[in-house]
């Protein structure tokens, strides 16, 4: 099984990286290398989002990793801060 992350992904890791303190990005950083390892073991860890293809798996606190898979490959979408605003995140699921 592949893991390959969207450019919104990347983008949105590193927004969220960028407002820590540095031991806060070490910490964050290994908790999301951590959910995409448990993520590879078992691929439906992750609960489903509404009526989507879309899985999410809490990483921090307060920040979700929104992922898909398909065939053999994992998709990392997004991560999402919980203090954004929810419908935000449908269009970036919906594009």
């Amino acid at each position: 099984m592949n893991v390959k992350l969207t450019e919104n992904a990347e983008k949105t890791f590193s927004q969220i990286i960028n407002k820590y303190s540095d031991f806060k990005a070490a910490k964050f950083s290994n908790q999301t290398i951590s959910t995409i390892e448990m993520i590879l073991q078992n691929n439906y860890i992750g609960s489903k989002y509404k009526k989507t293809s879309f899985r999410k798996f809490l990483v921090s606190n307060q920040v979700y990793l929104f992922y898909k898979i398909e065939k053999q490959t994992i998709y990392i979408i997004t991560f999402w801060d919980n203090k954004r605003n929810p419908l935000e995140l449908d269009v970036i699921l919906s594009s």
